[in-house]
């Protein structure tokens, strides 16, 4: 199966997410106003309108080669999603759950050396309507192929084999930092 290269953009961190296949992943484009305070808060263009671009596949596909010890763990809310970046450079990498059990992970387009093998984008999440509702665009498709994933992944145990969280205690690899609140405000 076709893989693609990962790396942060100062290089130090890289890596390859293995066995891409459009039926084993989801490619979409995240509209919602967390994604785009992420990418504003690490030196992006942060526009929610754009979206950012993620694959979304379980973890056990990220294989990282070098630069490891530069994964840091940031959140926007103490509840808030995992957002993975390279603490070298401070480039947003990936995005997690809180935890292994329920296995996913959602790499970022923009560090992928091609994202051919990927196929086309099939979901928008969180896309403002007219009346100032956010609507889904495939949502069902999304929803089901995760479920499909997750499941695999735990009854194979592959939901075990991931970079972001030890494969003891389920902790993740780095201590999280929750952000300020007006890191990434508009």
């Amino acid at each position: 199966m076709p893989e693609a290269r990962f790396s942060c953009r100062c290089g130090a961190l890289t890596g390859r997410l293995v066995g891409i296949d459009p039926r084993e992943g989801t490619h979409l484009v995240c509209h919602c106003a967390d994604c785009a305070r992420a990418d504003r808060a690490f030196g992006g263009a942060g526009d929610a309108a754009q979206g950012v671009a993620l694959w979304q596949t379980t973890p056990d596909r990220v294989t990282i080669e070098t630069g490891a010890a530069h994964l840091r763990l940031t959140r926007l809310s103490p509840r808030g999603l995992n957002r993975w970046v390279a603490g070298c450079c401070g480039t947003p990498m990936f995005n997690t759950l809180k935890g292994p059990g329920m296995p996913f992970v959602g790499v970022l387009v923009a560090r992928l050396d091609s994202a051919t093998a990927l196929g086309p984008v099939i979901a928008h999440g969180f896309v403002e309507g007219p009346d100032g509702k956010s609507r889904h665009k495939g949502g069902l498709t999304v929803g089901a192929r995760f479920v499909k994933r997750a499941l695999r992944a735990r009854m194979s145990g592959a939901w075990r084999a991931t970079p972001f969280f030890d494969g003891e205690s389920g902790a993740p690899v780095a201590e999280p930092e929750i952000l300020p609140r007006d890191a990434g405000r508009g």
